[in-house]
């Protein structure tokens, strides 16, 4: 009889991911997500940031921006942009913003994904930055801002 266990290399530990926040930013329990920080003024409408790890045998980049892209199907003035690199930290990110309009307001979201081999597995790192309201174009500068200090240090300091 088989016997699994975490971590494995079908499981494996998830990486080492550090955001600087600036002052007026405080980090929340994650829930579902590995971080999530949010502007203290609090609120629908204050920014916040989150980081997740997507493990798969065929994970690939493109389907998870393609899953990403669909948020903006069906919404008021949906839109998903064309996706772009980024290199943040000697690593090579890939990034798409998302966009619609939601009780009147702009919604955004900034994901950032990176590849990492890990074990028999592909892990996908996502950060994601939500921005809404009346202050969006202040609030996404910062999040950007935040987004660019990321380090992220994979179990085993492989790829």
């Amino acid at each position: 009889m088989p016997t699994v266990g975490h971590p494995s290399a079908l499981s494996p530990a998830y990486p080492r991911i550090e955001l600087t926040l600036p002052d007026g930013w405080v980090a929340e329990p994650g829930g579902d997500a590995l971080l999530r920080a949010v502007h203290g003024r609090g609120g629908d409408l204050a920014p916040e940031l989150t980081a997740y790890v997507h493990t798969s045998r065929e994970a690939s980049t493109d389907d998870l921006v393609d899953d990403l892209a669909g948020q903006a199907h069906g919404r008021e003035e949906g839109e998903a942009e064309e996706t772009f690199t980024v290199e943040i930290g000697e690593r090579e990110w890939t990034g798409l913003n998302v966009s619609w309009i939601e009780d009147g307001e702009p919604v955004y979201l900034v994901h950032l994904i990176t590849t990492l081999a890990a074990g028999e597995v592909t892990q996908l790192v996502r950060l994601t930055g939500r921005i809404a309201g009346p202050d969006s174009e202040q609030d996404y500068e910062e999040v950007q801002g935040i987004l660019e200090t990321v380090q992220l240090d994979p179990m085993g300091g492989g790829a």
